[in-house]
């Protein structure tokens, strides 16, 4: 009886044709990605090395992710988010030219991974904020969700296909389709700033300028008055799990080598931790749209919390294969459930004034806060264990999930009381 409702967003012609765009760049981009993680494994055989990729590729967002807010505040959302396709064609093709004159090295793919991070950081806000654009108010949590499974869908696929290519010895493939990725989305949103400035061009002169004026000055400290204590302590909350369990995923080949032996058996096993690590994330969206139907976000993003919980400590305590793919997956689906939960939160109950730089700084969490952990356990990781460190990670997410249940109760009986 849910799933149209959940799905009613998809009737939207507009947002399908995002979709479509936002999936084959998605796809190109976690192909990419796993394969320069793989690459700088193979040649460093470090936990630091991929500390430093990953710091490399998240860690800027936490630069320029105040910036883009601000630029996605002021400027129109669908054509910021074009340029941005159109800049992001130039990672890949460094890596293009890179492999054809065998230039490949550690400090070319941190070079890379660095650029890409950059790029990032100004898009994944902008992407967020148009989803929510250019759907009805009451599409936008089915939309966001649906948006985050494809996404994750493509988390799935992109590793298949890198791991295609690492078979095959055809590293080229991955970063020329990425290439065509980039510019197939940028088409789509060409077409889509096409038809809105069509729609917007009867009557909304007046409208759009004293909304933009609005928006322009909007700074940061609206957002700190924005914000209830609610929202406060659930974006940190999403912020101990992004630092605290995320890096997990940017660890995955040294936990490959922790339950298999041998190179080949090690990229087979990678590959399927990084596909299960997609699949658990669709499955988590999938369980994120139907529930959001029925209860509060805010409640389900404390509920996934702690399952995430739950499920880190199990994979944890896993040293076989099928183990640890079955509790990576139920990791991955409840962490991006608690990050889808905690977005609709903000963008249904955050002022649009300051909208775009709230999605910003629910960037620098998401991707920023991943790379200082992914960097600190890379780290220590040389000389003590992945598991343990992870394990006692935990602590300080169980007692923020602790503050958040006492802040909830308190407010529950002030109501019922009053």
């Amino acid at each position: 009886m849910h799933l149209p409702k959940a799905a009613a967003p998809l009737a939207n012609a507009r947002l399908r044709a995002y979709l479509a765009g936002n999936a084959a760049s998605a796809v190109g981009t976690w192909a990419q990605r796993v394969v320069l993680l793989w690459l700088a494994w193979e040649m460093t055989q470090s936990s630091f090395m991929l500390g430093l990729m990953a710091m490399a590729d998240l860690l800027p967002s936490m630069v320029v992710a105040p910036f883009a807010g601000t630029l996605v505040d002021r400027q129109d959302k669908i054509r910021l988010a074009l340029w941005l396709q159109l800049l992001s064609i130039a990672p890949p093709c460094i890596m293009l030219i890179a492999i054809m004159a065998e230039l490949v090295s550690p400090t070319m793919l941190l070079i890379v991974a660095g650029l890409t991070g950059i790029l990032n950081g100004f898009d994944h806000p902008t992407r967020m904020v148009v989803v929510s654009s250019i759907v009805p108010k009451e599409d936008v949590p089915g939309a966001i969700t649906i948006n985050s499974m494809v996404f994750n869908l493509a988390r799935m696929l992109g590793p298949a296909a890198a791991g295609m290519a690492l078979t095959l010895e055809a590293l080229w493939s991955v970063f020329l389709f990425n290439t065509i990725s980039y510019l197939l989305f940028a088409l789509i949103l060409a077409r889509l700033s096409q038809s809105e400035n069509t729609n917007q061009r009867l009557g909304s002169e007046g409208l759009e300028g004293s909304t933009e004026g609005k928006l322009s000055h909007s700074t940061w400290s609206a957002v700190i008055h924005a914000l209830t204590g609610h929202h406060k302590l659930l974006l940190l909350f999403f912020a101990l799990l992004a630092l605290c369990y995320r890096p997990i995923f940017e660890l995955l080949p040294a936990f490959a080598g922790q339950v298999v032996i041998g190179e080949a058996a090690r990229a087979k096993a990678f590959s399927l931790m990084t596909s299960a690590q997609g699949l658990g994330a669709i499955g988590g969206g999938l369980m994120t749209s139907f529930l959001l139907t029925k209860g509060s976000p805010l409640s389900l993003a404390i509920g996934f919390g702690l399952s995430a919980i739950l499920a880190c400590g199990l994979f944890l305590i896993s040293h076989v294969l099928w183990a640890g793919l079955l509790t990576l997956a139920c990791l991955s689906g409840a962490i991006l459930a608690n990050g889808v939960c905690t977005q609709v939160v903000l963008q249904t109950q955050v002022p649009e004034s300051v909208r775009g730089k709230v999605l910003s700084l629910y960037t620098m969490i998401f991707r920023g806060l991943p790379a200082m952990g992914a960097m600190a356990a890379g780290l220590i990781a040389e000389n003590t264990s992945n598991r343990v460190i992870f394990g006692l990670s935990s602590l300080p997410i169980v007692a923020m999930l602790l503050v958040l249940l006492v802040a909830l109760n308190k407010d529950r009986k002030k109501l019922s009381d009053s």
